[in-house]
């Protein structure tokens, strides 16, 4: 069984407080492993990315999640798909990063400020870090 479909298969209904947050699902897997999911497409930062000439999609959020947060993201393991972010890792981890995405996710002034920075650096985000 791949990672992502770890995923898949566990029930959200038990996931515990917390488990929907702004879009992000955060899945308790075993023995304080988590997965931290988010439906990708129809996001209200995604007219901020593909203005920037950017995919708004897993590999993309990847990126971010390594550009904003290097040492965090060297813990994790990535596992996305085109219309899906998908990190599996310590659900301490997990909540942190939730935590440190949401205005990116829900706030297209602050991914615009991301992208501009990234684009002075000459980054392109959907690889970056791997």
């Amino acid at each position: 069984m791949g990672l992502f479909d770890r995923f898949r298969s566990k029930s959200h209904d038990d996931a515990g407080p917390g488990a929907h947050h702004g879009g992000f699902r955060l899945v308790n897997e075993s023995e304080g492993q988590a997965s931290l999911t988010l439906d990708l497409g129809g996001l209200p930062t995604d007219a901020a990315v593909q203005g920037a000439g950017e995919e708004p999609n897993g590999a993309f959020w990847e990126g971010v999640t390594s550009y904003v947060a290097p040492a965090l993201a060297s813990r994790l393991e990535m596992d996305s798909e085109g219309s899906m972010f998908a990190v599996y890792g310590d659900r301490t981890d997990l909540e942190e990063l939730r935590e440190m995405l949401q205005s990116l996710v829900h706030q297209p002034a602050a991914m615009a400020g991301l992208l501009q920075r990234v684009q002075a650096e000459g980054v392109v985000l959907e690889g970056y870090g791997r």
